[in-house]
């Protein structure tokens, strides 16, 4: 009952982690190849319990036919394996080999129900499990040459000649491999062919001891299986130190609870050896507890970081963080060259800005290399359509998803010197790339890389940021860097705004930055003909951190819109970026609003917005209606605590949302401007467009402080004019 159960439950285990493979984001091109190799394994096992049960309770012709379809699955099973391991890593199989497995899977058939007597009888006893009587291939003179059963024969063939033709094959093409990845690889998989032997040989040892482990042939594959996946989700070349922590973390998750299980059920064979129902109860509680306890054991490793290959991403993120703009160009782009070298090995670094000619320049190369490249190469254009301006070698040449510029990539890759590449863009525009050397350690970009890099984006983008729009001078002529920095920011964020063209609305703003730097701007974006995204906010902080914050967050909202449709949602993940993507302790304050022509409505997300005001023609009056907001970057899931409103809108209403410097600014006696003298503008002003508006407004709070103004001033207004 006990290995009956074992079957059973196995077969189960591997369907649930044939789901975790397959939904694995690998680089791997054999990976459909492995999840039908693990369903395969997970049936055979199922078959070999039916097996047991029907040697244990059924009639002995429905016996010889259900054991001889266990052996037919176990033999094609085999071939299937054999198979996976010839066309590794490329997953595909060609005509001969096509060939090759349907004569072995014949054969498999032809000498398990038509060798004569070939399996003759199967039996199968709590003293002596699964055993098989075979009859003899030859007999006379031959079978003393040849003195072997059809049974003996059947494991020649499949348990041993077949995967040693594919350990033999998978050493002699890892030769042939071109980097120390793919031959690492291959070898990896040769280890698990070894493993298997290992595991199977210590099982029939083990038989001498109990012989119901015979039903557990299959087990060894397991690990073999195991092996495979490692092998084909590897993405970097190990060292003694990353070797001894994959051994490790192998034995700890793997080895240790398949060892305990194994003791423990021994151990409770031996106690209640009569007594079947009680050991199946047993091994089931036993087996499921080791499984919890060390789930919980892995989950806590790694929380805690323990045996992990790589733990640089918090250093890196502090060296980037505490980069010093201020300094000379030269020592800014060397300080970001030794901080990727001393993180990740990087032998080059080499730095492209848009030089507002059509091409990217070289600002920087550690290695004196100069080049120019198209901004309007089809590459760039492409990986902005599938989100993702982040690419290395090995994502180049085996995913699926750039298959159609994968020479074009590659070639980029080959005339920079590098291993990767980081695609710097606001939207559709692109402002730069870095590029990246070859690592010294001879190891490749990976998924933990690719992470970190995600994670860290904005950091780049200031980079390039500032290269392009401060240290480049022949780009920009720039001399005051921080009054030349507000410029540009203010230019690109009105350039990159999408007028309103209905004729429903008529939109205008004012946007005035207290000492040049700023971090607040609005931005519209339309969807559909009929349909607007309004924004209006600040960033926390001063300055150029402020300033950097508030590109890349409205770059970021751009690219959130082409895979996000639902408004909600899109705050919410921008809640997410600010929180997690930005530096450390900025947050963002404002409104989202939603313009709908088709049915006049304004729906809206307050996030902090101080002031959200709506005059309404019919009642001539001015009222409130933001309520209560939440800042974004501070919670981490932020969409409990947001609700989307709405106002339905009639000709003559108005709108009109404002930051904190419109309603704090003090005068020289000390009062607030305040929400009231808003009101009153809004009511004097309402005849007006909404652009005169929105400068009305702000002329009467310069005449109301009769002094510089100390904090920045953003005010967007809307008119609604109606008609169809």
């Amino acid at each position: 009952m006990t290995f009956l159960l074992i079957n059973a439950i196995l077969s189960f285990v591997l369907i649930a982690y044939s789901f975790s493979v397959d939904s694995q984001d690998t680089q791997r091109r054999d990976n459909s190849s492995i999840v039908n190799l693990i369903l395969l394994l997970a049936a055979t096992f199922l078959v070999n319990a039916l097996c047991i049960i029907c040697c244990k309770w059924a009639s002995a012709q429905l016996i010889k036919v259900q054991s001889r379809i266990t052996f037919t699955m176990y033999a094609w099973f085999a071939v299937y394996n054999w198979i996976f391991l010839l066309i590794i890593p490329n997953g595909k199989k060609n005509v001969p080999i096509t060939v090759i497995q349907w004569i072995l899977n014949i054969l498999a058939v032809a000498i398990v129900f038509l060798a004569p007597d070939g399996f003759k009888a199967i039996t199968y006893t709590e003293g002596s499990g699964l055993k098989v009587i075979s009859s003899p291939v030859f007999y006379g003179a031959l079978f003393d040459y040849l003195p072997i059963t059809w049974f003996q024969l059947y494991v020649i063939i499949y348990w041993i000649f077949l995967p040693f033709i594919g350990f033999i094959s998978i050493l002699v093409r890892s030769e042939m491999m071109k980097t120390k990845l793919e031959k690492q690889r291959m070898k990896l998989n040769a280890f698990a062919v070894v493993v298997f032997w290992v595991l199977s040989y210590l099982i029939a040892w083990s038989q001498r001891i109990q012989p119901q482990l015979n039903t557990l042939v299959l087990v060894p594959y397991i690990f073999e299986i195991l092996l495979l996946v490692k092998a084909g989700n590897l993405d970097s070349v190990w060292d003694f130190k990353t070797g001894s922590r994959s051994t490790a973390r192998f034995i700890i998750k793997y080895l240790i609870p398949s060892v305990i299980v194994g003791g423990l059920s021994a151990l409770i064979m031996a106690s209640f050896g009569a007594n079947t129902l009680i050991i199946a109860l047993l091994t089931v509680v036993i087996t499921g507890g080791v499984i919890a306890t060390w789930y919980q054991i892995d989950k806590h490793m790694t929380a805690k970081n323990i045996l992990a290959d790589n733990n640089y991403a918090t250093h890196f993120e502090d060296q980037l963080a505490s980069l010093d703009y201020s300094g000379d160009t030269k020592d800014i782009t060397s300080n970001l060259f030794n901080i990727f070298k001393s993180n990740l090995s990087t032998t080059s670094l080499q730095i492209l800005i848009d030089g507002g000619v059509g091409d990217l320049e070289t600002v920087y190369s550690s290695n004196d290399k100069h080049n120019k490249i198209d901004i309007n190469n089809n590459c760039f254009d492409f990986l902005l359509n599938i989100n993702h301006p982040i690419v290395f070698r090995e994502f180049a040449k085996h995913n699926y998803k750039v298959m159609s510029i994968r020479h074009e990539l590659t070639k980029l890759l080959d005339d920079n010197d590098s291993d990767a590449f980081i695609l710097l863009n606001e939207g559709r525009h692109i402002v730069g790339i870095i590029f990246l050397g070859k690592k010294k350690s001879g190891n490749v970009y990976n998924d933990y890389d690719y992470q970190t890099f995600t994670k860290l984006y904005s950091y780049f983008f200031v980079v390039g940021y500032y290269m392009k729009n401060i240290s480049n001078e022949s780009v920009v002529g720039t001399v005051n860097r921080e009054i030349r920095m507000s410029s540009q920011i203010i230019t690109s964020i009105q350039e990159n705004m999408d007028p309103i063209n209905s004729k429903k609305i008529d939109a205008g703003y004012c946007m005035v930055p207290a000492h040049n730097i700023g971090g607040e701007f609005i931005d519209l974006i339309r969807l559909t003909d009929t349909r607007h995204l309004f924004l209006v906010g600040s960033m926390s902080g001063k300055g150029i951190a402020a300033s950097m914050s508030m590109v890349i967050l409205k770059s970021v909202i751009r690219t959130y819109l082409a895979e996000t449709a639902d408004f909600k949602k899109l705050v919410v993940k921008i809640n997410e970026f600010v929180r997690d993507g930005l530096p450390k302790g900025t947050y963002f304050s404002g409104l989202f609003g939603l313009l709908d022509f088709n049915t006049d409505t304004m729906y809206y997300i307050n996030c902090g917005c101080p002031a959200l005001l709506t005059y309404t023609k019919a009642y001539n009056n001015v009222i409130e209606i933001q309520g209560e907001g939440r800042v974004l970057g501070f919670v981490k899931d932020i969409d409990p605590l947001v609700k989307v409103k709405k106002v339905k809108l009639a000709p003559g209403d108005i709108v009109l949302a404002t930051t904190q410097g419109l309603i704090e600014t003090h005068s020289l006696r000390g009062e607030i401007f305040g929400k009231e003298r808003i009101q009153k503008s809004l009511l004097e002003n309402s005849r007006y467009s909404a652009e005169k508006m929105a400068k009305f407004t702000y002329d009467s709070l310069v005449q109301f402080t009769s002094k510089e103004i100390d904090d920045d001033v953003t005010i967007l207004v809307f008119k609604y004019l109606g008609g169809k």
